[in-house]
């Protein structure tokens, strides 16, 4: 609402002021026939005035005057004349009064040798303030000041459109709808807000669709097991056989309360992560102390950071406990795929912050490294093994730490090559 609240006022300022001025200037230029004629007039009565304080008797120069001019000359003793007090001292300093009545405009000379007053009636006719320019820079002015905010409000109005037939798209069932962010958009926090939105809520719905595919697949060997079990229980009478069948039973309902709970805490991801208190996270060092924990690991792990510089902590924002998990998830499924050695590469470019986890196993498939990452898949190597969530959870971590996880093949060992690359400067909201 920011970039709105903004472009408004910014929109109100030049309609008023900006406008405002232009038009004043134009006034000014195109009306001011009435003041230059009355500067003409002072030119030429002032020297008048002075020619009258000189001589010896003001109202005998007066009969020189034109009777037929338009200008009307007279001269009146100081006494007579009724000004405020403010007036009599501009009058005395020196400087014409200029008074404006409803019909002319009347200049006042001050002839201090005689103590009287000469009187110029001129025919100028004062400004009334609604002349026929004056209406036509004022309707301008209205006209104007409406245009630049029908200017402004079309974007406005037109990101609204498009956003309200997003909003009835997606809560028609088209869960896939987005608002495009582009263009002029002065409600663009908004529109990333629906989006975010928009794929949070796309996000639980797969969720919930792979929870029930995963409960009604993998859930079905074991509760197979346990019927089997059972029923042979019922049926056996030897006690050896029926601690046997009880171990068994015990193991496959050791075995389903396991992946209940694994599915359970991938399903409570989203909202874990959203409530966490995010704070300054040295990647560097975080590392270490996981790394530190495979010491009795078969596997060689080195972290290669020859391409940072000695002081660079690569520090951003995020859940230490989260962010241990992820790093922890990726090293056990390199450990437990590489056939000896693990590099684990350390990179910062100033707009973003790589750690690439490169082991010389078999590696992924290109075909299996989209899918991979999502939930319950798990690939040719250990299609038997685990319930498919270790990288289906980094992924979900990463994405709520502006990050990426980028899968290919490791160049120099051969296996897979897993980077988590950050985007410290981007917000991304979900």
């Amino acid at each position: 609402m920011r970039r709105l609240t903004i472009t408004l006022l910014l929109v109100v300022l030049v309609s008023i002021f900006g406008l405002g001025v232009a038009l004043d200037i134009l006034f000014e230029r195109y009306s001011s026939a009435p003041q230059d004629e009355l500067t003409d007039v002072k030119s030429l009565t002032s020297g008048f005035a002075t020619v009258l304080n000189q001589s010896d008797n003001p109202a005998d120069e007066l009969d020189s005057w034109p009777e037929q001019n338009q200008y009307q000359a007279s001269v009146e003793a100081l006494e007579n004349l009724s000004f405020p007090q403010p007036l009599y001292v501009q009058l005395k300093s020196g400087e014409p009064l200029i008074l404006e009545s409803e019909n002319s405009v009347s200049i006042y000379y001050f002839l201090p040798s005689h103590e009287q007053v000469l009187i110029i009636d001129t025919p100028i006719i004062p400004d009334a303030g609604q002349t026929p320019m004056a209406i036509l820079f004022t309707s301008l002015f209205y006209l104007g000041t409406l245009l630049l905010v029908l200017m402004w409000l079309k974007p406005l109005l037109s990101r609204l459109n498009l956003l309200r037939k997003t909003t009835r798209a997606f809560g028609a069932g088209s869960l896939s709808s987005r608002v495009p962010e582009q263009g002029v958009s002065y409600i663009r926090d908004i529109e990333s807000d629906f989006n975010s939105m928009a794929d949070r809520i796309q996000q639980l719905i797969n969720d919930n669709k792979l929870l029930t595919s995963a409960v009604s697949h993998d859930l079905r060997t074991p509760l197979a097991r346990l019927r089997f079990g059972v029923d042979t229980l019922a049926e056996s009478t030897d006690p050896e056989a029926r601690n046997q069948y009880h171990r068994r039973i015990s193991n496959d309902l050791s075995e389903m309360e396991n992946q209940v709970n694994a599915l359970l805490r991938y399903a409570r991801l989203d909202n874990v992560l959203s409530d966490v208190e995010k704070q300054p996270v040295s990647l560097r060092q975080l590392l270490q102390e996981c790394t530190a924990q495979y010491y009795d690991s078969n596997i060689i792990i080195k972290i290669d950071d020859s391409a940072l510089k000695t002081d660079d902590t690569l520090t951003i924002t995020g859940c230490i406990e989260h962010l241990a998990t992820m790093l922890n998830n990726l090293i056990q499924n390199a450990t437990d795929h590489a056939g000896s050695k693990l590099i684990i590469e350390l990179k910062n470019t100033g707009k973003h912050i790589s750690v690439t986890f490169n082991d010389d196993g078999p590696g992924i498939d290109e075909h299996q490294r989209s899918t991979v990452l999502k939930p319950f898949q798990r690939g040719t190597e250990n299609a038997n093994s685990g319930y498919g969530l270790g990288l289906a959870v980094v992924e979900r971590i990463a994405r709520h730490h502006n990050a990426a996880v980028e899968i290919n093949s490791a160049k120099s060992l051969g296996g897979a090559s897993v980077a988590i690359v950050f985007s410290p400067g981007l917000d991304i909201k979900l």
